[in-house]
């Protein structure tokens, strides 16, 4: 299928068969349709014409697509374009008309046409009027064309911007992301140190895995989920060693996720706000429940933990979102768009719904 939106930088093979095959199908049509019109079963004498004034038609049309195109179009002067291209029609019309009334219509084709049977003698006729459209008539197909593929490259061009723009902005909320996230870590490896806990040794080991994580593997748009739920295990390791076995932590995987992607450092500004809002002085009375579900193609997260008296408005507990979940609502509207859907239940107990379908490309929305 010929794709008419495809833009070269050089006259490769393709390129030139398409315009040998654009001017062949003209000589075609005019040809048939002229000989049809005015002469009686000889086509010869419109191929002779045509040929002859082939280079005028050829010099008008690659003049206006190659030089004024540019100049003006591209650079939004449509006015100088529309009346650059009438001009150069009248004085096309004008050779045009000349080639045919001085060489073609005394020394090369002997039958007359039609419109020469009807004044053939004077050179300034309606003859001029009709060269000038036919001259419009042949740039016609070519100015779409040309117009459909500078509009392709301006969208394209925009949509690269628009996706280094993009990029550059994830990453600086994921490096944002990072710093939060040690920060916190390294203030509860601190108190372990001070009181001599013995798991410090374990946090150096879990934090060093997810720091190699944070800094190495994840310097991509998509992530195997394995992965990203390794980091996330390891982050629910850390905190089990911070808070022992007396605080409830339920966490389930249910779907086979190999081969799912995923975008990086997603997951865990979740979880991290619910150990952070989730747990009281009394840890008999927190719980913390995450489950995974994967299909197909699709990737259902949920959080749940309980609140304590952290806010209350009215007798309704409230927890407060932070820094780290501001930017990865941010990052899920970056990168998902449409193709995510994020809720959060904050009453009795503080819950968030996660879905997410699989993309293997940055495709915003």
């Amino acid at each position: 299928m010929l794709d008419i939106t495809k833009t070269y930088t050089e006259w490769s093979l393709e390129r030139v068969s398409r315009h040998l095959f654009y001017w062949l199908a003209w000589l075609c049509f005019y040809v048939v349709v002229n000989e049809g019109a005015f002469e009686n079963g000889d086509y010869s004498s419109w191929v002779y014409f045509e040929l002859c004034v082939l280079p005028i038609k050829l010099s008008f049309t690659y003049f206006i697509i190659y030089h004024l195109f540019p100049k003006y179009i591209v650079k939004k002067k449509y006015y100088a374009f529309f009346i650059s291209v009438a001009l150069l029609s009248f004085i096309g019309g004008l050779l045009f008309r000349a080639v045919d009334f001085y060489y073609i219509s005394r020394y090369l084709v002997t039958a007359e046409s039609f419109l020469d049977k009807i004044d053939g003698t004077q050179f300034w006729t309606f003859h001029i009027a009709y060269k000038t459209i036919d001259l419009l008539f042949v740039i016609s197909l070519v100015l779409p064309i040309k117009l459909i593929q500078l509009q392709t490259r301006q969208q394209k061009k925009a949509q690269e911007v628009f996706m280094q723009k993009l990029e550059t902005e994830l990453q600086f909320l994921k490096h944002q992301l990072q710093p939060h996230f040690l920060f916190n870590t390294l203030n509860n490896l601190y108190a372990m140190v001070i009181t001599g806990d013995s798991k410090s040794g374990d946090v150096v080991i879990k934090l060093s895995e997810m720091m190699s994580y944070m800094l190495y593997d994840s310097n991509v748009r998509f992530i195997d989920l394995n992965k990203e739920l390794e980091n996330l295990e390891n982050y629910i390791a850390l905190e089990k060693l911070r808070y022992g076995e007396e605080l409830e932590i339920y966490y389930n995987v249910v779907g086979k996720h190999e081969g799912f992607q995923i975008a990086p450092l997603i997951l865990i500004s979740f979880v991290e706000n619910a150990f952070k809002h989730g747990v009281s002085k009394d840890l008999s009375r927190s719980w913390i429940k995450i489950n995974v579900q994967v299909t197909e193609d699709t990737f259902s997260f949920t959080v749940e933990n309980t609140v304590h008296d952290e806010a209350s408005n009215n007798g309704e507990v409230r927890v407060k979102s932070g820094f780290g979940l501001a930017n990865v609502k941010k990052r899920l509207e970056l990168i998902y768009g449409d193709a995510h859907a994020l809720e959060i239940h904050n009453g009795d107990t503080y819950k968030v719904d996660l879905e997410l379908t699989q993309k293997m490309d940055l495709t915003y929305v």
